[in-house]
């Protein structure tokens, strides 16, 4: 099946894909993978899939540019435009790169979930913005302790909104928990209502559930994702339905 003869398009697809559905308000995921893999690009198609939900994003970024990261929210429109994506869709996304996406920029050492709280208070009071997801991208989960993640899951189930984080992990780390979580996340993932890992392959990203909800390690297909344009990759995953 390509995006073509997909009614929702790519920009629905990867957590209904994942998943099955988004997180819900007060609920918190996770991005798991090395450097270089991609974590900022998929939290950025996570994003792009809300707005086109019309939801309201807040992206937070640490250590890294505003301008950057607007960068890769352009690249993956591109990228979506190109796929053949539904057209109302696409068109709900660029609206809502527009008027319903913030970007909020922290060096990591400025970054604490005060300021967070600071800076959605500021959005609230000066244009009446109240994000339905929150990305937090370059968070240092070895630095993090469990009172920061709750203090940040706390904001969100404030404001009604879901959030998303990315995580870095080592090669040369091997500490994994007894339900398969791997540091730096495994004393936190209780916290996480979804935990996906990206692992890069010769010719795919593959994304895996490592959990869904109160289930871990669920036996979920491998989703792939295309690394030039971190879309689905629909001859990867249609090549894994045809062999399921």
């Amino acid at each position: 099946m390509t995006a073509h003869n997909d009614p929702q398009g790519s920009t629905a697809r990867m957590i209904e894909a994942c998943l099955g559905r988004p997180l819900e308000p007060g609920q918190m995921g996770v991005l798991l993978a090395r450097a270089g893999v991609g974590k900022t690009a998929v939290l950025t198609h996570i994003a792009l899939e809300a707005l086109s939900q019309g939801k309201k994003v807040l992206h937070a970024c640490i250590d890294e540019l505003p301008d950057k990261i607007k960068v890769w929210y352009e690249e993956i429109y591109r990228n979506l435009v190109d796929s053949g994506s539904n057209p109302a869709l696409l068109q709900t996304t660029k609206e809502g790169m527009i008027s319903s996406r913030f970007i909020m920029s922290y060096m990591h050492h400025t970054f604490t979930p005060s300021k967070l709280q600071e800076g959605m208070r500021n959005l609230a009071d000066q244009v009446q913005f109240s994000p339905d997801l929150i990305v937090v991208d370059g968070l240092d989960f070895e630095r993090v302790g469990r009172k920061q993640l709750q203090a940040i899951q706390q904001i969100a189930q404030d404001c009604g909104a879901a959030v998303w984080f990315s995580c870095r992990t080592h090669r040369h780390m091997d500490v994994v928990n007894e339900k398969g979580i791997t540091y730096p996340c495994h004393e936190l993932d209780d916290l996480f209502q979804a935990i996906l890992f990206l692992e890069p392959e010769p010719q795919a990203i593959s994304i895996v559930v490592l959990k869904d909800h109160d289930g871990y390690q669920p036996e979920k297909d491998r989703f792939h994702l295309n690394p030039r344009t971190f879309l689905l990759d629909d001859k990867e995953n249609g090549r894994a339905g045809e062999n399921a």
